[in-house]
Order: C-alpha cells, then structure tokens, then sequence
C-alpha cells in the first residue's frame, strides 16, 4: 500500500526506479561502501530495507540512532550483537539463512543466536561473513551516529574497503554534512580518504511526482479526491514523500483535506520540537526566526534578542546557525538562511 507505514517490496513504493537500480548495480560490482543521502523524510530508509528484501544478497538492516539513543556509546560489541540478531530476523530469506548456516562462530539458538565463544568480537563475525564467500549488505541507517562513539568506525570502514570483497556497506544520512565530515573521503588526515565508494542521493518529488503518487495512492484505496484538492497538497507538502504519505494515509481514514494537512503541520511542529529537544535550546528559536522570515544573519540576531532579552555572542550564534546547517535543518542561499523542509517552515509560523 502506497500510503502504509511499512513497505517490504518494491511495488510498495513509488518511483525510485532509478536509485533502486543504482543501490542493485553497485552492490552486484561488489562496490565496498555506498552512501545513500537525501533530506529527512525523503525515503532513504524505505528504500533500503525493501531493496534488502529484494535482492539475492544476504543483508542486515542497522539503524544506527536507535542503538544511539539506547546506548549513547556505541561499542563494537552493541554492532555486532545487533548485526547477528538483524541477520536472524531475516533467516526467512533464502540467501540470509545459507549465510547463517555458513558462519562457524554463530549458532542458531530456538528464537535467539549465540556467539561460539565468549571472546567472539565483530571483527569475528566480519571476518566469518568474509570467508562465508556469500556477498553480504551491512545497512547503516543514520550512521552519522556512529561518530559519537568512543570507536574510529572509519577505521574500520576502510579496513573493510582494501581487505574485503564479500561484504558491502550502505550508509545513510539525513545530516548530510555531518555524514560527510565523518567519513572525511576528502580529508588527508581521515582512514577513508580517496576510498572507493559511490554516492546516491534521493531528491524530494518534483510536482508531477508528487500529483502521480497520490492519485496512485487513492486509486489504490478505491477513493475519488478532487483534483484542487491534490494540487493544494502538493503546493504545501512540496514533494517530500513522507508528508505526502502521512497525508494520504490520514485522508484514507476519514480525514477531510483541512483536516489532514492541519494534522500533518501539528505532526511536523511536533517532531521538529522533539528532534531538537536535545541541543541548544535556541535552535528552536532560530528556525522559529527564519520560518517568520527573519532571514540573514543580522535578522535572526536581532529577532533572538528581542525574544531573550538581551545581547547574543556573535560567535555563539554564528556556530549554532553553522551547526542547524550541518544537521540539515537550514540552508543558506546567498546571504539568506532558509529550512531545508517547508512543511517544518510552515508550521512552526502557523502552528
């Protein structure tokens, strides 16, 4: 269903061809690391676990700021488990379950995989996947994460990139460039510099797109929607395919137009709040400024201190308005800063 949370197939989804053959390409090359990007709610993740369900590589799926938020320190030992128990999730899957038969220090345990022995490390069960011969997809979701670990995992990566043939990692991010300066593929000094890898990066939906995916969506569901009615959505939800789903999916349970985009800004205003709840606490405020059209720098300062009262650090403000780029909640355009996501623009100005 084009409008259901969950997809495991590729006619699930919309469109896509294009990336999805690129991911399929690069993986049957036995390209070593592939880094998926694109915007918040774009569809990288989707994307990823249905080409893992489609392909005839074995492959385990890791969302990396889950382990983060569980774990904050993400040790080599919290991966592994975590790999091992997503490989076994998937032991339906033909490719998967020769793959887990074939790897001498896992045994298969009623519901559960035990490691051999004690001292079993994820160099141990890279190093199984390896000579197992079976070429294997390792998932990173979000593995911008991985770079608050007390481990160098670009280390590893790139010890994975010049000794390995059988095993091909997918990294997303959202925080494109957080993602970048971690793995530093241009930085001299980095474990990954000049590494071979390949970029593939999801852009939002153009309009027609956008049109083409809800009218599928709702002939899926036998519903007839006016057409002003789909162009208004796709005028305020501006392609980015996770609205425009929460949007159809909210229309299919009875919502009216109004009724539905309402609950998509209340949605938005509320995980924006929750996504930023754990750093400064004027991030909020800066995009609450540029979503009121206080667009340069000197606008937002000045916004900032009629809020708070009283006189901002330059230098403060400058790196916090840096950093809201790194995470990849603004841009700057010119000499102008404007939020990567206009469903979040509007409804922290309307909401």
């Amino acid at each position: 269903m084009l409008f259901g949370r969950i997809k495991k197939s590729r006619h699930e989804i919309f469109d896509r061809e294009y990336e999805f053959n690129q991911l399929t390409r690069a993986a049957e090359d036995g390209v070593p690391l592939i880094v998926l990007t694109g915007i918040r709610r774009v569809g990288k993740t989707t994307l990823v676990k249905v080409f893992l369900n489609e392909v005839d590589f074995p492959g385990a799926y890791v969302d990396v700021r889950k382990l983060w938020s569980a774990h904050r320190n993400i040790s080599p030992e919290v991966l592994k488990k975590e790999i091992a128990r997503e490989l076994l999730s998937r032991k339906s899957y033909a490719p998967v379950m020769k793959l887990l038969k074939s790897l001498k220090g896992i045994r298969i345990a009623g519901m559960g995989v035990e490691f051999r022995e004690k001292e079993y490390s994820l160099i141990d069960l890279l190093d199984d996947i390896e000579r197992s011969g079976e070429r294997t997809i390792i998932a990173f979701d979000e593995a911008q994460y991985l770079r608050y670990s007390n481990h160098d995992y670009t280390a590893l990566f790139a010890s994975l990139n010049d000794n390995y043939e059988n095993i091909t990692l997918i990294l997303t991010g959202s925080e494109v460039q957080i993602l970048e300066e971690f793995l530093g593929f241009n930085d001299r000094y980095s474990p990954l510099y000049k590494r071979e890898h390949e970029v593939i990066h999801l852009e939002r939906f153009s309009r027609g797109e956008s049109l083409l995916y809800l009218r599928r969506g709702f002939e899926e569901v036998g519903m007839k929607v006016p057409d002003r009615e789909l162009e208004s959505a796709v005028e305020t939800l501006d392609g980015i395919v996770g609205w425009l789903r929460e949007y159809g999916w909210m229309r299919y349970r009875g919502k009216s137009h109004q009724e539905a985009i309402d609950e998509v800004f209340q949605r938005a205003k509320r995980d924006i709040i929750d996504e930023l709840s754990g750093y400064s606490k004027r991030y909020l405020l800066i995009m609450s400024a540029v979503s009121e059209g206080y667009r340069s720098w000197r606008a937002i300062k000045t916004y900032l201190e009629m809020i708070e009262g009283k006189e901002i650090n330059k230098g403060t403000l400058y790196t916090e308005v840096r950093n809201l780029i790194r995470y990849g909640y603004l841009e700057k355009r010119g000499n102008e800063y404007h939020i990567t996501d206009p469903v979040i623009e509007r409804a922290l100005r309307y909401g």
